[in-house]
């Protein structure tokens, strides 16, 4: 077991034990027994709970290296009365593809990030969703980078099929890195079916994106350098900066910083 995955074991351990320790069985609707040498739950109750066997969860929170499944998890959160954000920890600590918060999975304030983009003054501007659905757009990207009114465009599609993508000097670098990040995108949502139904759809409609899936290349947003075709621009290439706005980036704001403007403060 690497070191990384050893400390991960130990967090869980630790993370379980305390979370146990912090229920009382007259919280959880159990009968206290007597002869209790520390406070909060046993294994044992733990185990009962979550439709466990008492071996097993002793295993789990032993940090011995067990495979466990997205049910039981989930099982072990309703146990231990875990908050989504203790929920998403655990998934991780025990190796597992965390699920995507309610929280993130809501529908953001149309309005704030309107006003968030029209904001941006430094260069073109708009936000995207989980499926690069664009959810605002600034006048200034829908000028120079050709996307459409928020909530009738997509950021990818439009790079393959549409006006945006001929925007970019550098299009095939750029359409591979954009594609390698929304691969990554899909990763935070295994099951869920539309990703398969758009990358399906862009391979039937583009020859690249279908050259370029068949890579399964991955690739994290941070910033890059791209070379916008509008009037009045310079050779000097813009600088592309991502922030992801939630949990899972199931919204994320992206400006293009022109030639020689620095980046906002704070913004790696």
């Amino acid at each position: 077991m690497s070191e990384s995955r050893t400390k991960r074991r130990s967090a869980l351990t630790h993370f379980l034990r305390s979370r146990r320790a912090a229920l009382s069985p007259d919280e959880v609707g159990m009968a206290s027994a007597g002869g209790r040498t520390r406070a909060g739950l046993r294994r044992e109750e733990v185990a009962v709970l979550a439709g466990v066997s008492a071996s097993w969860y002793a295993w789990l929170e032993q940090g011995r290296p067990i495979r466990v499944s997205d049910g039981i998890l989930d099982a072990i959160s309703r146990a231990l009365r875990l908050t989504e954000l203790e929920r998403v920890h655990l998934y991780r600590l025990a190796d597992a593809n965390p699920p995507l918060s309610e929280a993130c999975a809501g529908p953001p304030d149309a309005e704030i990030l309107q006003r968030m983009v029209d904001t941006q003054l430094l260069g073109p501007a708009c936000v995207i969703d989980r499926y690069w659905d664009v959810l605002a757009v600034n006048e200034e990207a829908a000028g120079v980078l050709h996307l459409g009114q928020a909530g009738n465009e997509n950021f990818l599609i439009s790079l393959f099929t549409g006006s945006h993508g001929r925007r970019y000097r550098d299009l095939p670098r750029v359409a591979r890195r954009m594609t390698a990040r929304f691969r990554l995108q899909a990763s935070y949502l295994p099951d869920d079916p539309r990703y398969e139904r758009m990358a399906d759809q862009l391979a039937q409609d583009s020859d690249e994106f279908a050259e370029i899936w068949d890579r399964h290349e991955v690739e994290e947003c941070t910033s890059t350098t791209v070379r916008l075709d509008h009037l009045g621009a310079s050779r000097a290439p813009f600088t592309l900066f991502t922030m992801d706005l939630c949990e899972a980036a199931c919204s994320r704001l992206l400006v293009y910083l022109p030639p020689g403007a620095g980046a906002p403060s704070g913004w790696k």
